[in-house]
This record gives C-alpha cells, sequence and structure tokens, in this order.
C-alpha cells in the first residue's frame, strides 16, 4: 500500500513538472509574440484611421455601496471628450448614498437605474443584464442602429485615461469587431507591497499575455474597461452576461464562439482600486478562481465552434486553474527542498551543486524577463532596472498566494458554495489617484 502511494506520488510530480514546463514555454512564447503588433492590427488601424466616428459609447457602472469611490469616477467619465457619451449607473440595491450621488450630479447624461431587492445582489453578471434589458428600448440610444452602440463596463472605481476613447471607438468600425478590452492599472500602487504587485500582475497579463493573445485571436475580457458591440451582446440572448463569478471571462470567450473578434488596446488603461490587506486580497481572488473553474464548462463548446490557435489557446486558458491547483504540489516539494538546502548551509554540509543555479533559473527565470516589461512601464516614475528586479523575485513568492486562494475556491466549489462576494471599497485620496492616473497618460502619449 505504502509503495502504490509512493508511485501515485511520483505520478502526480512528474505530471506537475510536465506542465510547468509546458506553462512555461507558452508565457516565452506569448512573451515574443506580444513585443510584434499583428499584421491584421496594423491593417486596420490604418484602413479605419481616416475615418470620423459616429458610434455612441454607453458606459455602464454596477454598484453595490460604492459612495465612497463613485462620485470621483463619474467626474472622470463625464469629463471625456466624445460626443455620444452616456452613462447608466446600476444601484444593485445599495443602503449607502450610492443612488443619491447619481441623482445629484449635475451632468444630464447621467442616469441612475435602480435594482431592489429581492431581485437585487444577485451578482455582476445579473445586474449587468438587467441593464442591458433596459438599454435596448431606452431613449438613450432611440434612432441607433444596436451595431452602432458600444457599451462599456466599468467598476464604480474606475478612472478611464482621457484619451481611451479615441483609441479604442475607432476600431468598432471594423463590423466584425465584436469587443475591446484596454489595460488595468493599479493606481494606489505606491501605498504597499501588496498593491504594487496587483499593479505588476496586472501589467504583465495586459502587456503580455493580453498582446501575445491577439496574434492567436483569443483576446479575452475583463471586468473593467470592457468596450462590447451591443449587436453583439444581443447575438447572446436576452442575458448576455452569466451566472458565473466572472462573467466577464465567460463573456469574452462566448462572443469568439459565436463569432465575433475581440480586441485589446495597449494605449489606453483604466486606473482601480488595489486591495492593500491579504484577507481581502484572498477573498476577491477565491471568487475569480472559483468562477474560472465554472467556465470549464466552456471547454466543449470552445473544441467544437473554434478551430486552430485560438481553440488551443483557450482550452489551455479555461483549464489553468487546474493546472496551477497541480503544480502547488512541485511547488511545496521545491519549497522543502530550499528548506532542506538553507539548512544544510548552517549546518556546512550543504555541497555546492549546478541543481541550485538550475533551479534559480527554473523558478526565476522566466519572471525577469517579464520584469522587464513591468520596467519598461514604470521607469518614467523612477524605478530602477535593480528595484524591478528586486520586485520581480517577491512576484514570484506573490504568486504563492493564488494556491492559498485556488484551494479555498476548490473547497468552496465542492461543497457547492457559490455565493457573490462584492469587494469593499477603501476612501480614496482623488487628488492622489488622479495624478497617478494622469502620469501615466502623460507617459503613454510622450
Amino acid at each position: 500500500m505504502i509503495l502504490l502511494f509512493g508511485h501515485r506520488v511520483d505520478l502526480v510530480l512528474l505530471l506537475a513538472v510536465v506542465l510547468v514546463v509546458v506553462s512555461v514555454l507558452y508565457g516565452l512564447f506569448i512573451l515574443v509574440l506580444s513585443r510584434f503588433e499583428p499584421r491584421s492590427c496594423q491593417d486596420r488601424r490604418v484602413r479605419i484611421a481616416s475615418l470620423e466616428d459616429h458610434l455612441k459609447v454607453v458606459f455602464v457602472v454596477p454598484c453595490l455601496n460604492e459612495e465612497r469611490v463613485l462620485g470621483a469616477s463619474l467626474q472622470r467619465l463625464a469629463g471625456l471628450d466624445h460626443p455620444g457619451v452616456e452613462i447608466i449607473v446600476i444601484d444593485d440595491g445599495s443602503d449607502d448614498g450610492t443612488a443619491e450621488i447619481v441623482r445629484s450630479f449635475p451632468d444630464p447624461r447621467v442616469h441612475l437605474f435602480q435594482r431592489t431587492l429581492p431581485h437585487a445582489r444577485e451578482g455582476k453578471g445579473e445586474a449587468l443584464n438587467a441593464a442591458i434589458q433596459h438599454l435596448r428600448t431606452s431613449e438613450l440610444i432611440a434612432g441607433t442602429s444596436h451595431s452602432d452602440v458600444v457599451v462599456c463596463v466599468m467598476d464604480a472605481d474606475g478612472r478611464l485615461d482621457p484619451h481611451a476613447l479615441q483609441d479604442v471607438m475607432p476600431l468598432f468600425r471594423d463590423r466584425r469587431l465584436g469587443a475591446v478590452q484596454i489595460g488595468v492599472r493599479i493606481n494606489n500602487r505606491a501605498q504597499n507591497l501588496l498593491a504594487r504587485m496587483q499593479d505588476l500582475e496586472f501589467v504583465l497579463y495586459t502587456h503580455v499575455f493580453q498582446r501575445g493573445r491577439r496574434h492567436l485571436g483569443s483576446v479575452g475580457l475583463g471586468g473593467n474597461g470592457q468596450f462590447v458591440r451591443l449587436s453583439a451582446l444581443n447575438g447572446l440572448g436576452v442575458s448576455p452576461w452569466s451566472r458565473s463569478l466572472t462573467e466577464d471571462l465567460d463573456l469574452g470567450v462566448r462572443l469568439l464562439m459565436d463569432g465575433w473578434q475581440t480586441e485589446f488596446v495597449s494605449t489606453a488603461s483604466v486606473h482601480q482600486q488595489g486591495l492593500v490587506d491579504v484577507k481581502r486580497w484572498v477573498k476577491q481572488r477565491t471568487r475569480w478562481f472559483q468562477g474560472h473553474l465554472q467556465s470549464w464548462s466552456l471547454v466543449p463548446w470552445v473544441l467544437r465552434d473554434l478551430s486552430g490557435a485560438r481553440r488551443a489557446d483557450l482550452v489551455y486558458h479555461l483549464t489553468s486553474p487546474f493546472l496551477l491547483l497541480l503544480t502547488s504540489f512541485l511547488s511545496l516539494a521545491f519549497a522543502f527542498w530550499v528548506l532542506d538546502l538553507a539548512v544544510g548551509i548552517v549546518t556546512g554540509h550543504a555541497v555546492v551543486s549546478g541543481w541550485w543555479l538550475s533551479s534559480y533559473l527554473i523558478a526565476f527565470g522566466p519572471a525577469l524577463l517579464y520584469g522587464l516589461v513591468y520596467w519598461s512601464q514604470e521607469r518614467h516614475s523612477g524605478l530602477s532596472a535593480l528595484a524591478a528586479v528586486g520586485l520581480i523575485h517577491l512576484y514570484v513568492l506573490y504568486a504563492v498566494l493564488w494556491y492559498v486562494a485556488g484551494w479555498k475556491a476548490a473547497w468552496r466549489a465542492a461543497r457547492g458554495k457559490n455565493g457573490w462576494a462584492k469587494t469593499e471599497r477603501t476612501v480614496e485620496n482623488q487628488e492622489q489617484v488622479d495624478s497617478s492616473a494622469d502620469a501615466l497618460t502623460a507617459e503613454a502619449h510622450a
């Protein structure tokens, strides 16, 4: 029995090693792709650059007790320079001053859409579905073709770059394009190390993986800064967003399966509030991870409806939570090896080996390359290359927190607990937040 158990452990570790190698090679492949502009996208930009933009954009901001951050976000949205802007704030059963902030906002383009219990507080996806059902027959878009209406989903703490619409909206002149996702930055990244790690995480995901996936035709959507053509949403039914805990992930995949193209714009970002304590971080990421586990059900449809690199990439992406759970065993084994090595060094029994260097390169080598990407985005703010190297080493350790969230999510899923846990906001320093976003905007267009 003990021998059989030992063989099973060895098999799991071997499988974990193989999957880690595959994951590393995939990451390096995407990193290389991300450094080049897809030819199809170059052609699209040249073709539409001279076209005047008449598209209408409707911002939809789902809110549940967002009085701490909503006012500043509305000011930022209302200040955008675009003739066809409307802003719908969804009050999803708030019991604070969210609705009053909207009612008292002086801009007539800001509209309040209220949901009350028992229909409210059923998750972000259901709130968005209700707002879209309202929008389809609303006077806000009367006389406008749904193909010429772009819905932008914004979180209540989001700060959109002033030039974002100039960068995004012209792309929708390509009638094959169903959705565009922009970058995400953490506006309080200097507050503490956890916030900085989240900013690094989003930069790597958007400027490496999203940019690389453009070449594969598999760009995904996020929950903030997500632009979607209304006619594309209509093609997904009355309620385009699912009840998944990661409704944004589901939406992007189902748009691709429905024949639409998705695009990522790296020149514009939405700036959002990062979490500054580990407990709240684990709570949020547990929800994200569990939603990603729920998206496993899309794999058969991806295999049926898509082909080529797009299908392969989406299958990999949708199954990545299982990869993370499996490789957590390998990370645990590696941690024990490092601990044993440390004891050996202290006691004088350690023998210098080439395995030390190879282990370091496996654990940190690819991350160091990613660190160069983050440094290129942050050097304008005074981040040195040496500091970027230090941060990327800490980022590898930060990624271990995902194991905690992952196994907690798996445990919740096994118990059938699929409740929606909202991320609580903190009071912001508006001047600091806006200056941070403006600094990045100035750098992007320097």
